[in-house]
């Protein structure tokens, strides 16, 4: 760790403890959301990449207890027979990588469960220990994915003996973490009225993490349009339950409860005032992902949310004290730690476009590819899987763009790639492509605008075969349009041999805002096990270009690229101490999103 000044840091300290002070005030908590009950919802891992939630409960193990079959039900997910769902193993991984606690959610408003003696409870916290936390079994219905904990929705059966299953799960707790294995959390999904009817009791043991409160379908307790009494006063009998924090269960949508939705404006104006001013106070729970996704209610209240920061685990909050902090943080320590720009595009397993964004790892993502295009041949846009471009079919795109484009990540379309069909025949045919590219992805009119009325931030050059003629002409036609109002940011990708073999030409212009260099697929300027010399090199070598900055470009896995891949410790140890000090150093690039989700690489070396 690097020794501070305390010069520098006397003003910082005060500038974050002013800061603090007003970010502090919020209490702004966390999300809960439920997932597994509508195969409408989007998969699990696409639920956690958005940012929106601490915590996911898969929903529900339906039938338990009394010595009857345990029966898993994710409604159209998948389907738990012979290991149908062992593919959600995966998507818990990712979540929980992301930091966001995955459950078990063990009840529900239309299972079969009760317990009949505390053997039997005991035999159930067995089951569930072996089948989804840290125990063993061969019949794993999620595969080998360990969750965080089990979340009691109890609503029917008896009110006997879930305070023994609280103890038995929490014992295995004990026992793994004691052998530096993982703590079993409990959650729990009470009704308003208090106590609870059926976990009243196993509540009172002091055992329980997180309660999430279920503030609706309850009149007596919940919400009512311009009263809060009822609820105020729940809550205020709901603090004195010995838990770590309790959360204001709420319905996503006025569809997904009888009763008892608040607005979102009315959230933030008249309930949380109320209640966020308890140390106790954790955030909300939303039932459920279906509904959020109707309505985009975890969207609409995150403005008074700290935002669960999907790649570490940790919150952000969007106050303007934490603006402060921000500016304060980036004038007085210049951290050098540069921006990730991601391809994406070429797999429809990756996300979506507003989920990348949303994960607060990219500062630019690239749309690939325009993969044909110039001497007179129709152009082509290919997303790979994510969308069919004719008729229309990518235009809802659109709206990620622009949500992308509200979370300050500049979003670019990428044009070429190393499977494309094009080459530009003549100036003229440079400034007829620029003509197609400014009218139908950036600031132009067109009718058949593939991405719909969003207007991309610019065009990346990726060129990597045809002919290296007049990309110096298309440069220079697409900048010349900035001059109609928006700016048009270029970029490229070209190889790390130097000069480029296609774009060297172009690059030169000085017309190129970014230049994300390929540090891979080429050994003589990569990096190779243990040595950093040919691509510190080629480093010094690209610094010369007049681009306002320069990228090191990189797979995101081994499996991206045929050579050339960095382990993120590597990087952080010896490549990066060698280049980042550089006032053209920008930061890193990586192919792709795709091959990042698998080995979560951006996220990893975030960290410095």
């Amino acid at each position: 760790m690097a020794t501070r000044s305390p010069l520098l840091w006397l003003p910082l300290t005060i500038a974050l403890s002013m800061a603090a002070l007003l970010v502090g005030s919020s209490h702004a908590g966390s999300i809960s959301v439920y997932w597994g009950q509508n195969e409408g919802e989007g998969t699990l891992a696409d639920t956690c990449a958005t940012g929106n939630y601490a915590f996911v409960n898969i929903a529900f193990l339906a039938a338990f207890g009394n010595g009857q079959p345990p029966v898993f039900n994710l409604a159209g997910q998948c389907d738990p027979t012979n290991g149908g769902c062992a593919s959600q193993s995966a998507d818990i991984k990712s979540c929980q990588r992301r930091g966001v606690k995955v459950m078990i959610s063990i009840g529900g408003g239309a299972g079969s469960y009760y317990l009949n003696s505390s053997a039997d409870a005991r035999d159930v916290a067995a089951y569930l220990w072996n089948n989804f936390l840290g125990g063993q079994s061969p019949s794993r219905p999620l595969g080998d994915a360990v969750l965080d904990g089990v979340d009691f929705d109890i609503e029917g059966g008896t009110n006997l003996h879930w305070d023994d299953l609280a103890r038995y799960l929490k014992a295995y707790g004990s026992i793994s973490s004691g052998a530096g294995g993982r703590r079993v959390y409990l959650t729990a999904a009470p009704q308003c009225p208090f106590p609870d009817t059926w976990v009243g009791g196993a509540l009172s043991t002091g055992l329980f993490d997180y309660v999430w409160v279920q503030f609706y379908n309850n009149p007596p307790c919940e919400y009512s349009p311009g009263s809060t009494a009822a609820l105020a006063d729940a809550w205020k009998q709901w603090l004195t339950v010995p838990a770590k924090k309790i959360f204001l269960g709420l319905p996503a949508s006025p569809q997904a409860a009888g009763s008892g939705f608040v607005p979102a404006e009315d959230l933030k104006s008249q309930v949380l005032p109320l209640i966020k001013g308890s140390p106790k106070y954790g955030g909300i729970m939303l039932w459920s992902k279906y509904y959020d996704d109707q309505d985009h209610y975890s969207s609409s209240v995150k403005s008074d949310y700290c935002k669960h920061n999907s790649s570490n685990g940790k919150q952000h909050c969007s106050t303007h004290g934490n603006q402060i902090i921000a500016v304060a943080a980036a004038q007085i320590l210049g951290s050098h730690a540069g921006g990730i720009a991601i391809y994406w595009g070429q797999n429809g397993n990756e996300g979506t476009l507003a989920d990348t964004c949303a994960s607060g790892n990219y500062k630019f993502v690239n749309l690939a590819f325009l993969a044909a295009f110039g001497n007179g041949q129709p152009p082509v846009l290919n997303l790979a899987g994510h969308c069919d471009p004719t008729n229309g079919g990518c235009a809802s795109l659109s709206a990620d763009i622009k949500s992308c484009q509200s979370s300050g990540v500049k979003v670019m379309l990428s044009i070429g790639g190393g499977a494309g069909s094009y080459y530009l025949s003549s100036a003229a045919d440079a400034k007829n492509v620029a003509t197609y590219l400014w009218n139908n992805f950036l600031g132009g009119q067109s009718s058949s605008r593939p991405l719909g009325d969003a207007v991309l931030d610019g065009i990346d050059f990726d060129i990597e075969g045809g002919t290296n003629q007049h990309w110096d002409d298309l440069a220079r036609y697409l900048k010349g349009y900035s001059n109609s109002g928006r700016r048009v940011y270029l970029t490229a990708a070209p190889q790390c041999p130097f000069p480029d073999a296609w774009v060297g030409g172009a690059l030169n212009t000085g017309l190129f805002d970014y230049v994300w260099v390929q540090f891979y697929n080429n050994p003589p300027c990569q990096y190779s096990s243990g040595s950093t010399t040919d691509l510190a090199d080629a480093w010094k070598q690209w610094l010369t270009i007049p681009a306002k900055q320069i990228f090191l470009g990189l797979p995101a896995s081994p499996q991206a690229a045929g050579s050339g891949f960095i382990p993120a410790d590597d990087l952080k140890s010896q490549v990066l101490p060698l280049i980042k000090g550089s006032g053209k150093y920008g930061g890193i690039m990586l192919w792709s999103k795709y091959y990042d989700d698998q080995d979560d690489y951006s996220s990893s070396v975030k960290t410095d």
